[in-house]
């Protein structure tokens, strides 16, 4: 192999888990094939979240090779992700969901792109479905980022100069989404996922443009293909307010942690304060706990650490 300078090359998949069980039955032999395919070394992490169900047993009676690491206390989406990526040892790291089953080439079509010392992560292309394979919702690319009053968002798939997009904060990157395989040193150096977004939602978002800030590179890949069972997780066990709520919150917390510019800032505070006094006409009680809860969470935030 020539993709790699590090004298243990190869790659670790970490896969965050919370009462999954039917899924890492489901998807677990097409991430080992995909490994085998790639003909590196490779070790599987599984941290699991304080599942209720028999996840573990499972795991360490069919998978025995699988390292199982078990939090004391629920910590999220993020922390239950570091906890592992701590742990791997490989040149690689792959982050991937349970509700996630790989193409056979997947790791085999990312690998040559690691000869760039200064690439974080290869991210493929994301056919999202809902229950059945064959129903298909979505296929998820590449991202443009755009600020729209004062907030910071994202559209999939969509070409630069489409105009619904305005004031355009970077142009086309790449996504993370729910599945990327990343250089282990990039990624822990800069703190892994941040767990400001915990317990879920927007925290690939972050660190996709957090490695930008750093200088790293991202690839897209649209022959690394992943297929998503996108209802099967998060929606399955939170409820669509709680839901809503945690993700206005953090797309908050997302735009002030990247937000550029003295116009921008003052779009976005001015934005703000009208909402304040106009939301509550149509009762929107969410927008207030979301806005109060990310400058809880904004101001008392503890700085990105290294996992090294």
């Amino acid at each position: 192999m020539t993709y790699f300078t590090n004298k243990k090359p190869g790659i670790s998949v970490v896969i965050p888990n919370y009462n999954g069980k039917s899924l890492l039955e489901q998807n677990l032999p097409s991430i080992y094939v995909a490994l085998e395919q790639a003909n590196v070394e490779y070790e599987i992490i599984v941290t699991d979240d304080c599942s209720s169900d028999d996840s573990i047993e499972f795991l360490k009676s069919t998978y025995p090779d699988i390292r199982v690491i078990s939090t004391e206390t629920n910590l999220g989406f993020s922390g239950n992700c570091n906890n592992g990526i701590k742990n791997a040892s490989l040149t690689l790291t792959c982050v991937t969901n349970t509700d996630v089953n790989f193409d056979i080439n997947y790791f085999k079509n990312a690998l040559p792109y690691f000869a760039d010392e200064n690439l974080f992560a290869v991210k493929g292309k994301i056919v999202n479905y809902e229950g059945d394979p064959e129903n298909i919702t979505t296929i998820n690319e590449t991202c443009l980022t755009y600020i729209k009053r004062g907030i910071i968002r994202f559209k999939c798939d969509i070409e630069p100069d489409n105009k619904k997009i305005n004031k355009n904060i970077g142009g086309q990157y790449v996504g993370l989404g729910c599945c990327f395989v990343a250089n282990t040193h990039h990624l822990k150096s800069i703190g892994g996922f941040y767990e400001i977004f915990s317990p879920y939602y927007w925290e690939d978002s972050d660190l996709a443009i957090t490695a930008l800030e750093y200088g790293y590179n991202l690839i897209y890949e649209k022959d690394c293909v992943i297929y998503h069972n996108h209802g099967s997780t998060i929606s399955k066990t939170q409820a669509k307010l709680k839901r809503k709520i945690i993700s206005n919150r953090n797309k908050f917390i997302f735009t002030w942690l990247h937000l550029k510019g003295i116009k921008n800032w003052i779009i976005n505070i001015l934005f703000i304060i009208l909402n304040l006094f106009t939301r509550w006409i149509v009762l929107d009680i969410k927008y207030y706990i979301s806005l109060y809860s990310a400058i809880i969470k904004f101001v008392t935030k503890q700085p990105r650490t290294s996992l090294l």
